[in-house]
């Protein structure tokens, strides 16, 4: 089976990027040098520049005997030089492989250190099941770290998906929150702000990928969780909207969503027109989960769309019946050898991909979007835009030259 070039990322990268995210946090990566350099700088444009992270360095030796010890002093020497208000240990394949007991080390810590808020999350051997499984892994550990408050009546929870999340959920919160609806929302830029969701009576996950986060925050403070769909496209927010409201008897809710429609209907129609003189035929595969949510998107626009998912988890499972009974989405769950293989297979005439992928997608010239680039999609708006600009952003006529060139001299 030949290695795939869409799984080449991990889900310790995207661990490292929520985190970073997040001031007040740090996170620590407990790896060999490789694993520490690759998985910063790939991080590097997912995270402010200004916020810390830090590694272990695992040598040698530290393989052959454990590296618990230089464990233990990296988080008290970040912990006595930045203060933070909590270190979250990223623990990667090599100290898993050994069997290095890094709960022991927290209890430790916790015990020398009693100001120290600490937990870890195990992100080795994920590959090549999941990027984004990263960022839940990340949360829950997150979660650990947090203390129990009094909930607040009738509060509403919105769960997302990555870091990339924190401080983008307008698009979604600022409805409820002009309907009066007490609102908590998880990831936030600073963990103080994060830490309120442990008061929301109910969460409502925004994608599929916080299911374990959801599920722990449930366990540990006692919330509620009810997935409804993706707040992605018009229809899907709309429906997310109003199942909110729903539950919470809010007429005005209602209200703000009936004047939505009203601005974005008409939008929407002409955007229909365009995708069916075109009939573009959509591959999306894996990446950071947006592969169902972009896809969702494109199929409400009248696109074809095929997706390969990155989880498989139970809201995944929601949203694919949901995404299959109302658009007719294909999801491919089966394995197959290569994307190029794929794309020669199902024949898209527009792919989305991770950047590693593109040669497999380039050299067939299928026009080719890059879907890191496509995150905090939800709402009405985003969605527009996207429709608006769609065929533009795919620079149709240079791909069509140059499949004429190699249809007339490539043989």
């Amino acid at each position: 089976m030949p290695l795939k070039s869409y799984e080449h990322c991990c889900s310790t990268v995207q661990a490292l990027a929520s985190l970073g995210k997040i001031e007040g946090v740090v996170p620590l990566l407990h790896g060999p040098q490789p694993c520490l350099y690759q998985n910063q700088v790939g991080s590097m444009s997912c995270r402010p520049a200004q916020l810390l992270t830090a590694g272990t360095l695992i040598n040698k030796s530290d393989v052959i005997f454990g590296g618990e010890e230089s464990l233990k002093q990296q988080v008290i020497n970040v912990y006595k030089k930045y203060k933070p208000k909590a270190v979250v240990i990223i623990n990667t394949c090599v100290p898993q492989l050994i069997g290095e007991d890094v709960e022991g080390v927290i209890m430790e810590l916790k015990e020398e250190l009693p100001g120290l808020r600490v937990s870890a999350c195990n992100t080795g051997f994920n590959f090549p099941r999941s990027m984004p499984l990263g960022s839940d892994a990340a949360w829950v550990a997150l979660a650990e770290t947090f203390s129990r408050r009094e909930k607040t009546a009738g509060s509403i929870g919105l769960v997302g998906r990555t870091g990339q999340d924190a401080g983008n959920l307008a698009s979604v919160e600022l409805y409820l929150k002009k309907a009066g609806l007490q609102t908590f929302v998880f990831p936030a830029p600073h963990i103080d702000e994060m830490e309120k969701i442990v008061q929301a009576e109910t969460l409502y996950p925004l994608h599929i990928t916080p299911y374990l986060t959801c599920k722990k925050l449930n366990e540990r403070f006692g919330s509620a969780t009810r997935y409804i769909e993706l707040p992605v496209g018009i229809e899907g927010t709309t429906r997310f909207l109003r199942g909110i409201a729903d539950d919470v008897r809010n007429q005005r809710l209602h209200d703000l969503v009936d004047g939505e429609e009203k601005r974005v209907l008409p939008d929407l129609a002409d955007i229909r027109s365009m995708f069916a003189k075109e009939k573009p035929r959509v591959l999306l595969v894996t990446g950071p989960a947006n592969e169902v949510s972009i896809g969702k998107i494109l199929a409400e626009f009248g696109a074809e769309v095929f997706v390969v998912p990155c989880m498989k988890n139970r809201f995944y499972r929601q949203e694919k019946q949901i995404m299959q009974d109302r658009y007719g989405v294909r999801f491919i769950e089966d394995d197959f050898d290569t994307l190029e293989d794929l794309i020669g297979d199902i024949k898209p005439t527009v792919v989305s991909v991770e950047f590693q992928a593109q040669v497999e997608s380039i050299r067939r010239f299928v026009p080719t979007i890059i879907n890191m680039l496509y995150l905090s999609e939800y709402g009405y708006d985003y969605a527009i835009d996207l429709g608006r600009n769609f065929f533009k952003t795919l620079k149709q006529p240079v791909y069509r030259k140059w499949q004429n060139l190699m249809a007339q001299y490539g043989g």
